[in-house]
């Protein structure tokens, strides 16, 4: 037996009354993928400076400053690329879920709310992130081991 769309309006044609497979993953990476996008950025620019730190001490010119700055750019834009998709993946998910939930506490409809929320927290934490390391100088975060 399915439940009354409580909206107060009826469904559109084509809209469904439970929410999507899609709907559901989307909620879950927003509240799983986004955090690990940025562990994972926070991981490597700490590997990556700590690496040209110790190469600085060690005069090796290996993987250098420049090198080191392109690879953190690059991982820097693919990241916050992937945390804006999903962030606006598990947005919209959070609305359309809203909108078929069957009652306020429904579980799905709170996961999807906690998905949005954190997906957006954690966007900010690597934009944060990022403009530390653009701002920066990497060179300057080395003097401590000279």
């Amino acid at each position: 037996m399915a439940s009354a769309h409580v909206s107060g309006q009826p469904p559109r044609p084509g809209s469904h009354l439970e929410p999507t497979r899609a709907q559901r993953v989307a909620g879950w990476l927003g509240l799983c993928a986004v955090p690990l996008i940025w562990l994972l950025h926070l991981a490597l620019g700490v590997t990556l400076v700590s690496t040209a730190c110790a190469d600085a001490v060690t005069r090796d010119p290996m993987p250098g400053w420049h090198g080191t700055q392109w690879i953190l750019g690059v991982a820097s834009a693919c990241a916050l690329v992937l945390a804006l998709a999903i962030t606006y993946a598990a947005g919209r998910a959070w609305r359309k879920i809203a909108n078929v939930a069957h009652e306020k506490r429904d579980a799905r409809r709170f996961i999807a709310w906690c998905g949005a929320a954190t997906s957006v927290a954690f966007t900010f934490g690597l934009a944060f992130s990022i403009c530390i390391l653009i701002a920066a100088p990497i060179e300057r975060l080395c003097t401590a081991f000279d």
